[in-house]
């Protein structure tokens, strides 16, 4: 209960992971203000003990200047996650600024930001670890959170700002529409459809380690100014994965497309999102997705006595309230 008390800061509150970590805020007894863009969106959590809704956009300097004063506290969670270069870049690049520069006027104990492996781009060497180089790519998303990370690193480094990065992976769990929803939606398909045997690494993470690993560097000592990706290690395969969701369905059939196809067909794709304006980097996440690749615990193991602790057949047994509310099982 370290939080107990302390008045929090949570950007993005009204969405998945954001709510999840208001819950376990409100929980741990924290005075939380939870930031919300649009008021029809806090149904989750506006009823939850010690919650304060406060309306404003993470690009309003002054307004977050506003909402941050006397908060111990701030996790940036809000972020753009789609959308052509211009707008990621506004949101997930300007807007982390504008928060940075509000916890530095707050005087805040630490600023946790939400980053994301898609800081690495892809493809990614067969180990990741924190000091792993940037992979370049078109992708909007892949470049705004490696500028957005830059952009906090100096603003901390001149105006003796503590924070903590965090890195996670593909986050599922309950309310998540691209890692629960999307993928359970593909696997109860008899067979699922997918790239080769499905025998690549995925990456999903669970939320509630995700937002284990938050409060855990706000408040350790050794995360002051340090990164740390959050991933499951070892990293299931993607027939694992969309496996677990299949046999929530009643089934274990698998038909293997073939990658040469994909990779004919990717550049097509590619030049269709990059006249939407949209670049996703297709032949590269092809690539990505039949790898190997491991994104490492090892720093948050070593430095923070810290691994994840959700199985994956626990954190996709915890969706079956979700998917059934949502008509799917």
């Amino acid at each position: 209960m370290i939080l107990n008390n302390q008045t929090v800061l949570v950007t993005g509150a009204t969405g998945f992971l954001g709510g999840h970590l208001v819950k376990r805020l409100s929980d741990e007894g924290a005075i939380v203000r939870a930031l919300a863009r649009r008021p029809d969106r806090d149904r989750y959590i506006k009823d939850l003990p010690n919650v304060e809704i406060v309306m404003g956009d993470i690009t309003d300097t002054g307004r977050m200047k506003e909402v941050a004063q006397g908060v111990d506290y701030i996790f940036h969670v809000a972020a753009a996650l789609g959308g052509n270069l211009e707008h990621q870049k506004h949101i997930n690049v300007e807007g982390t600024a504008s928060i940075a520069y509000a916890a530095v006027e707050a005087h805040v104990k630490r600023l946790v930001h939400v980053s994301s492996i898609a800081f690495y781009g892809f493809p990614v060497p067969s180990i990741v670890t924190e000091t792993t180089g940037i992979t370049q790519t078109a992708n909007p998303y892949n470049i705004t959170k490696a500028s957005a990370e830059a952009m906090l690193h100096t603003i901390a480094t001149t105006k003796n700002l503590p924070y903590s990065i965090i890195r996670p992976a593909l986050i599922y769990g309950t309310r998540s529409h691209a890692w629960t929803l999307s993928m359970f939606k593909l696997a109860r398909i008899s067979p699922t459809p997918f790239i080769g045997d499905g025998g690549g690494h995925a990456h999903p993470i669970h939320v509630d380690d995700v937002v284990d690993l938050m409060i855990t560097v706000a408040t350790h000592p050794k995360a002051i100014d340090e990164v740390f990706n959050c991933a499951p290690y070892p990293p299931p395969t993607w027939r694992e994965f969309l496996g677990g969701y299949a046999a929530l369905a009643g089934h274990q059939n698998w038909l293997s497309l073939p990658k040469p196809l994909f990779k004919v067909l990717a550049p097509i794709g590619e030049l269709g999102a990059t006249i939407a304006g949209e670049p996703l980097a297709m032949p590269n996440m092809v690539e990505f997705i039949t790898s190997q690749s491991t994104y490492s615990m090892q720093k948050a193991k070593t430095l923070l006595d810290w691994q994840p602790q959700v199985s994956l057949k626990e954190g996709i047994q915890s969706c079956v309230p979700y998917l059934k509310e949502k008509g799917l099982l």
